[in-house]
């Protein structure tokens, strides 16, 4: 059975309550120590930074594979055929498994983190 994936906030009642991702869509899968975010960041002008965190884990290693253009009309074609490809990203994680990542604009991003 997989883990319930969710995002809470503190609401002005000091409470905790459903939070969504702060303008990104996205969704995660588990598999073994493998954790799967994909995540789309639909806004067309600003980067959205967020911290990921895995509750009862680590993050030991991430890898980015992002598919984005500064053309938000960019697309492939039978004349373009790689008029958008996606490009690897090296992601540093932080001391204690913190992963601070910023998901560029008009973007959809797949992170692989593996945690312990």
């Amino acid at each position: 059975m997989s883990p319930k994936v969710g995002f809470t906030r503190i609401d002005a009642q000091k409470k905790e309550a459903p939070a969504s991702f702060w303008g990104l869509g996205g969704s995660a899968s588990i598999n073994g120590k493998t954790v799967t975010l994909t995540a789309v960041n639909p806004d067309a002008k600003n980067a959205r930074e967020t911290e990921i965190n895995i509750g009862g884990a680590r993050i030991a290693s991430a890898h980015a594979r992002v598919l984005s253009s500064t053309d938000i009309h960019a697309r492939n074609t039978f004349v373009n055929p790689n008029g958008l490809v996606p490009q690897d990203e090296a992601i540093t994680v932080g001391n204690g498994g913190k992963l601070v990542y910023k998901f560029a604009p008009a973007s959809v991003t797949r992170l692989t983190l593996q945690i312990v």
